[in-house]
């Protein structure tokens, strides 16, 4: 019986071979998006799942609270770290990591060098986590002293192989080599984790005057700390009594508060944009807190557009279903049975839809490695994917071909065979309001996505072409790593500069855009020791602003001689202290902050300066956040020192110019790794998940667009042969083509037009919503709305004219005789 059906069924798909293109078309793009979507989706909410005990491990978030600021800090001490794990019962164990700059590594067998993150833990790091180990026991890689635990990368660029346990590295600062206890696998590209390698704590731990210092940790935020938690323990519980483990051995300083959180490692990377990070041992969090709102609005499109393809589906059965009426009426006559008759039916479209699984399966296998290139993701569909998203596909399936196929197996299996066989059109009024239901919808959904398309395209294109207030454009920062390098800047300045293609050169503690920690600072007028306001600190030369070319509106600049004491305010700045311009005012800043908390400087210094200019306002941050009041000190100052080279350079080859700033810092320290980059590459960088994003959009919009033509076409075809005599009538009485055309397409122009009342609203409210993440971002304007209906439209008449034009061309005698 089977095999009956599903020959019966091949031959109906093969006879109606414009219905099964579109059909086919349509759901093989809907689920081949479907799919891609649902990958990238689910490896996004899956971060850091494959380590097998990921529900029970937990970030400690530390909460600080002053009068004047409330920080959440991924960090904690060495003392809360190590006596919990002890004195907390729900503790099983705990990771200690911190971070300590950047150093040269080095295989002293063949000299290759690289320079690397200097990253230390205790062994709680690999007893916790679960890294996959290549070469040695990552269990214990850290116990002992000298350890180091390096990635697959690593040992490959070092070494040329992977089978390295037992080698030594040696550091740069470090007298002793370390030896290679652990080659792991490279992290996933779904894990927080980014090191490259990381060596014991129990290396410094045979310093008697280092050990004092850590028993007496209790209060700081030095260390990221995870906490693997025992089964059924209560996060709220054991943050509680780490905050009591804390004020038992720690008294914080008057008007200071700590408190402590558990934060679930499931939701590190989607729930931590108002946490500060100790370290860059992890990958930077989802960007802006849009992130998981985009993650919603694709998971949303996904299955919008599978609706879309699944409405199409239904929509022409449901209108193709009435040409079959003689077909069932027969059958019915000669015996065969309501159920039979609804088996076969329901075959029929579940074999389109197998046929189209099958098809998206491989489509998705064809695109995934360019996909893969442009989302930095790892994503695959076969037998390894997560078994998820292949029992939502085998579900869609399954729905797919049942709801294709419920209108004809229901609805037609009922009536009787006389009917049947004396009508061959069943329709109802119900039916037909369905049908424009569902192309409403359809179209509603494509139209919100051409708005959603154009309104990021166009915020993408304002972030990166919007005046920052200084030119980006050919500026070369070369990181100053060593301090031979650092102690010979005015040498190295000179030399760089008398380059033939450099224009001008700058040092600074950090550049515009910086993508480090930017210090902050306290800062008030002479005098007034109890109001004290924040400020952004930069440390720069007498160079920096004609080499970034940022405008000074008052004052003077830096002349390089007796400059130690001197600052210039940014606009912003300067408004916040009340200074109207410049006249060698002096403030004071007591404190500054390196990125967790603001501490006094060194020896209780208060560090006195004279203002002596005001430049204009230029973002030296994201476009995220709104200029900040800055400070711009001299490069000889008590808060930061000088740490990068910025030369601007002429336009053309530039590699030669750069080959010959290498060899300039080689002179000075040959054994310093030459670091550089270009400045708008790196502010480019800021924006890369927003240009993704506004690509995926692209996409997403013509597949929706796409696959709703499918079905509108569809339609169209249906409608027109459905009114081939009236056609035929009206041209013998004198009718005209356009006349013709338009009466076949203005009842899917009408419905096009509902579905843009619909999407305008729903567009407006969520776009004006993903604009407010960005402090300096487009007003939609009214044209927006305009093109995209004007879209919308276009591509609905085009799409419907062509049966339109096509019937009302055709041969009144031919059309008369179809009846």
């Amino acid at each position: 019986m089977l095999y009956n059906y599903l020959k019966i069924a091949l031959r109906n798909l093969l006879r109606n071979k414009l219905s099964t293109t579109l059909n086919l078309t349509g759901l093989t793009f809907g689920l081949a998006c479907f799919f891609i979507l649902g990958l990238y989706v689910l490896d996004e909410l899956t971060f850091d799942r494959h380590h097998p005990r990921a529900d029970h491990i937990y970030r400690v978030i530390k909460h600080r609270k002053t009068a004047t600021e409330s920080l959440n800090i991924a960090g904690a001490s060495y003392k809360l770290a190590e006596e919990s794990k002890k004195s907390i019962g729900e503790v099983e164990n705990t990771a200690r990591i911190v971070q300590g700059g950047r150093d040269n590594l080095e295989n002293l067998a063949n000299q290759k060098k690289i320079n690397e993150e200097i990253t230390v833990a205790n062994n709680g790091l690999m007893e916790i986590f679960a890294f996959e180990a290549l070469d040695g026991n990552p269990k214990t890689a850290l116990t002992e002293p000298y350890s180091i635990v390096i990635v697959e990368d690593l040992a490959l660029q070092l070494f040329g192989s992977t089978q390295v346990a037992g080698k030594t590295l040696k550091w740069d600062g470090l007298d002793q080599a370390f030896k290679i206890t652990a080659v792991i696998k490279n992290h996933p590209r779904n894990s927080s984790f980014n090191f490259s390698s990381v060596y014991s704590e129990s290396t410094y731990l045979s310093d008697a005057e280092y050990v004092a210092e850590l028993n007496e940790d209790w209060g700081s935020s030095e260390f990221l700390v995870y906490a693997l938690l025992k089964e059924n323990a209560d996060p709220k519980i054991v943050a509680d009594k780490m905050q009591d483990l804390v004020y038992a051995n720690y008294k914080p300083e008057p008007g200071l508060s700590l408190s402590y959180d558990l934060q679930a490692l499931r939701d590190v990377h989607l729930y931590s944009n108002n946490i500060l990070e100790t370290t860059s041992i992890a990958n930077p969090p989802a960007q802006g807190s849009s992130a998981l709102l985009y993650l919603k609005v694709f998971a949303l499109v996904a299955i919008f557009i599978l609706l879309i393809a699944c409405i199409n589906y239904m929509n022409l059965s449901t209108a193709r279903a009435s040409t079959r009426c003689k077909e069932i009426g027969v059958k019915k006559a000669v015996g065969a049975f309501r159920g039979q008759l609804i088996a076969q039916l329901l075959v029929e479209s579940s074999v389109l839809s197998s046929i189209s699984f099958v098809l998206a399966v491989l489509l998705v296998n064809l695109i995934l490695p360019f996909f893969n290139a442009f989302t930095n993701k790892e994503l695959a569909l076969g037998w390894s994917t997560d078994y998820r998203i292949w029992l939502s596909a085998f579900g869609v399936l399954v729905l797919t071909g049942l709801m294709a196929g419920s209108y004809p197996a229901l609805m037609l299996s009922r009536f009787s065979p006389s009917l049947l066989l004396k009508s061959l059109k069943v329709q109802k009024g119900s039916d037909f309001s369905l049908r424009k239901g569902l192309v409403v919808f359809q179209f509603a959904v494509s139209v919100f996505m051409i708005v959603a398309t154009i309104v990021v395209f166009l915020q993408v294109r304002y972030v990166q072409n919007k005046d920052l207030g200084f030119n980006k454009e050919l500026l070369v920062v070369v990181d100053i790593n060593s301090g031979a390098i650092r102690r010979a800047a005015p040498t190295i300045v000179s030399e760089i500069g008398n380059l033939p293609r450099v224009k001008n050169v700058a040092t600074t503690s950090r550049v515009p855009g910086e993508w480090k920690n930017l210090p902050s600072v306290k800062i008030r007028q002479n005098g007034e020791p109890d109001e004290q306001k924040e400020a952004f600190f930069l440390g720069v030369d007498e160079h920096f602003t004609k080499t970034f070319e940022v405008e000074l509106l008052q004052g003077k600049n830096f002349s390089g001689i007796g400059d130690s004491a001197s600052v210039i305010l940014n606009e912003t700045a300067a408004k916040m202290l009340n200074i109207q311009e410049p006249s060698d005012q002096l403030i004071e800043i007591p404190a500054a902050s390196y990125g967790i908390s603001f501490n006094p400087l060194r020896n209780d210094l208060v560090f006195k300066a004279r203002v002596v200019g005001i430049v204009k306002d230029f973002h030296f941050q994201t476009l995220r956040e709104k200029i900040a009041p800055l400070v711009m000190a001299y490069q000889q100052n008590p808060i930061h020192n000088i740490d990068y080279f910025t030369a601007r350079i002429e336009a053309g080859d530039a590699s030669q110019t750069i080959k010959a700033m290498e060899s300039i810092l080689a002179k000075i320290d040959p054994a310093e790794l030459f670091e550089y980059h270009f400045l708008d590459q790196q502010l480019a960088l800021f924006y890369a998940e927003d240009a993704r994003r506004e690509t995926m959009l692209i996409w997403l919009a013509l597949a929706t667009v796409l696959i709703a033509c499918l079905g509108l076409f569809g339609l169209a075809t249906y409608a027109a042969e459905q009114r081939i005599r009236e056609i035929g009538v009206r041209k013998v009485l004198g009718a005209s083509v356009l006349s013709l055309s338009k009466l076949l397409s203005i009842d899917f122009l009408k419905l096009v037009a509902i579905a843009i009342a619909i999407a305008f609203p729903i567009a407006y409210w969520a776009m004006n919503k993903w604009l407010l993440e960005f402090a300096y971002h487009i007003q939609i304007k009214w044209w927006v709305y305009v093109l995209a209906g004007l879209i919308a439209i276009t591509i609905a008449l085009l799409t419907v004219s062509y049966q339109a034009i096509k019937a009302a061309l055709m041969n009144p005698i031919k059309s008369l005789k179809t009846e």
